[in-house]
């Protein structure tokens, strides 16, 4: 398996998840982060899966697959040569296969920014080798593509890593490399997890015992251990959420929902949220107009 497999098959799962509304529109497909989508803003949700609108490559973004790919790649490696400089190594040898990717063209780092980035990244591995040593972990599935499908969805996604532990329990552990979430919302935060949960275990009968949220910014672990309670409140969350969206698929009503997310969205440029604001704009930048003076004559 090549070092740019993991960023490769995020890629594609991305263009599945596109799909969403089928030909056969009672079935809406939905992963953790096409339901964010929609939760955070319908219009955001249009552009994204209706319209599948291009989207620059953005630093953030690219260095999480950047860390996941690398990740991936030194879990299949033996225990023993499960380093801080077998990361790096991946690292570079990753990255290098990024850069040729013309999905990653729009970045366009010069050399100065190009190094603090990956001094970054280096700094998320370091603090992943702080908060787990990855020669005593026993990887059951990495990067697994898991769906499950109802009378009304299609749930789908990729978990990071399964561990399948001695008494043939469950863990799901999810890497984060954003800031980690303050106590308020670090409930919020597993949602991706708490999805996954509740696809393996209406898919396999398996209800995961712990669920991990690795933080390799702060760096910290938070763990959840889910119930039948907290899932089948989840799935009706779905459920309603699946309604909502073939609602406004049928009405062609994708109302934008404007929050302070927005200032980080591609797609404000064309949202009819900011209409307003972009006729100000323009209206300000145009050149003021000098009438003339007629005199009068007495």
């Amino acid at each position: 398996m090549s070092a740019t497999n993991a960023a490769a098959l995020r890629e594609s799962d991305r263009l599945k998840e596109s799909g969403t509304l089928s030909l056969v529109e009672s079935l809406v497909r939905l992963s953790p982060s096409r339901a964010s989508d929609y939760k955070t803003c319908p219009r955001l949700f249009k552009y994204r899966v209706v319209d599948r609108l291009p989207e620059p490559a953005d630093i953030y973004s690219t260095r999480g697959t950047l860390i996941h790919a690398v990740l991936e790649q030194l879990y299949l490696l033996d225990p023993a040569d499960r380093t801080i400089e077998r990361a790096r190594a991946l690292t570079a040898e990753v990255w290098t296969n990024l850069k040729a990717d013309p999905e990653y063209s729009s970045l366009e780092l010069d050399p100065d920014v190009e190094s603090t980035w990956l001094e970054q990244a280096d700094a998320l591995l370091i603090n992943y080798f702080r908060v787990e040593d990855p020669t005593t972990v026993s990887p059951h599935e990495l990067e697994w593509w898991v769906e499950h499908q109802t009378e009304l969805t299609l749930l789908r996604g990729i978990i990071d890593r399964v561990e399948i532990m001695p008494d043939g329990e469950w863990v799901l552990s999810d890497y984060k490399t954003g800031r980690s979430p303050s106590e308020t919302y670090a409930l919020g935060s597993f949602f991706g997890l708490k999805f996954y949960a509740l696809v393996c275990w209406r898919a396999f009968g398996k209800m995961p015992k712990l669920l991990r949220l690795l933080h390799l910014k702060e760096p910290e672990i938070i763990t959840l251990v889910p119930t039948a309670q907290m899932l089948s409140a989840l799935e009706k969350q779905l459920d309603a959420l699946a309604h909502a969206i073939q609602k406004a698929h049928q009405k062609d009503d994708w109302r934008p929902r404007t929050s302070h997310m927005c200032s980080y969205c591609p797609h404000k440029p064309i949202c009819p949220a900011y209409a307003d604001e972009r006729a100000a704009a323009a209206a300000a930048e145009q050149p003021a107009v000098l009438l003339p003076v007629v005199g009068h004559v007495s």
